[in-house]
């Protein structure tokens, strides 16, 4: 089965921005976390993004995907000032690949739409995966557009394949990966489908054509903001990159010249920044990211953040529920001796 492309999925749900049809000679961004560090409160992104926005526009990508965590919380003040901070002000549409904190509540599917979807591009298939559903396993529905997106890609016109998940469920599965991303979102028993049913497929296509995913849960303390590794077995390119407020915060820029495709990281903070391929697994397993002392002045925050959060009060309010029953059992057995 081959899937058929609708217009709707190429325009932004964000900013209603239409990608350009007649650009076969463009470049794209991809970055993930757009919420910057887990502290962020201000119901904004990170200030390193919109401190870049003007520089951002002026490299005039056909389009932006984020990989997710988008927000750190979905509800009306992060939907306002999103709207007006960022989505407004960026130039070229934007894309989502929705990460945990992008599913908070009921709020995104309402004025977003589907969390997984394709799109093609002269010779460039783009797919994008809600990596949440089934906790991490492609499955069901999602399944099927993945397998119909594999038959496309085999077209002869197809010279590329873009994967775009929040998470990295390849690293999850595959034994020189597992260890490299220990603080990003995982599955909760450790296991998903990847090797099962998205392996098989993805061989299908990296035989014959290029294929790179690229996921976005990446936490403060990795090394960089990229991380990139051809898999000599698959043939498949494994990437992460993601922001978090801090001074390595990079974006990473794709161009596509005749179908040839080359990556460049965009510095968000003036660092230098090495070749995208040199944050390979020799780097990463060298590179011991600089471990952060406690700060007991946001001990204040950390607490407003966990009390503010639905989260803690479903749980409370489950506790109270629990602790209530176990008194109202123990007094009728009590009552019974």
């Amino acid at each position: 089965m081959i899937f058929s492309f609708s217009s709707a999925q190429t325009i932004s749900p964000f900013n209603k921005i239409h990608v350009n049809d007649s650009a076969s000679n463009y470049s794209f961004l991809v970055s993930g976390h757009f919420h910057g560090a887990s502290t962020n409160l201000s119901t904004f992104p990170a200030s390193s993004l919109l401190a870049n926005l003007d520089s951002l526009n002026a490299l005039q990508p056909l389009f932006f995907v984020t990989l997710g965590d988008l927000f750190l919380d979905v509800n009306d003040s992060y939907i306002n000032h999103y709207n007006y901070s960022l989505f407004s002000k960026l130039k070229m549409p934007l894309f989502n690949s929705v990460g945990n904190h992008d599913l908070s509540g009921n709020y995104y599917e309402k004025y977003y739409g589907k969390t997984f979807f394709l799109f093609r591009h002269h010779s460039e298939l783009f797919v994008v995966l809600n990596t949440e559903m089934n906790d991490g396993s492609i499955k069901d529905e999602q399944l099927k557009l993945f397998s119909s997106a594999v038959d496309t890609a085999l077209l002869a016109g197809i010279k590329s394949v873009f994967i775009f998940s929040h998470r990295p469920i390849w690293a999850e599965t595959m034994q020189q990966y597992s260890k490299l991303f220990s603080d990003n979102t995982r599955s909760a028993l450790g296991k998903n489908n990847f090797t099962e049913d998205i392996l098989p497929l993805l061989k299908r296509v990296s035989k014959v054509k290029e294929v790179y995913w690229i996921s976005g849960s990446m936490g403060g303390m990795a090394p960089a903001s990229f991380f990139y590794d051809k898999d000599k077995e698959s043939n498949v390119t494994f990437m992460q990159t993601a922001i978090r407020d801090l001074p390595r915060d990079a974006v990473l820029q794709i161009n596509v010249s005749e179908g040839r495709v080359s990556l460049k990281g965009v510095s968000l903070t003036g660092q230098s920044l090495m070749p995208i391929q040199n944050y390979n697994l020799e780097f990463w397993n060298k590179t011991i990211a600089p471990e952060q002392s406690f700060n007991y002045r946001l001990l204040p925050l950390y607490t407003k953040q966990i009390i503010l959060h639905h989260y803690f009060w479903i749980g409370f309010l489950f506790c109270a529920i629990l602790f209530f029953c176990f008194n109202f059992i123990l007094k009728k057995w009590k009552k019974r001796k």
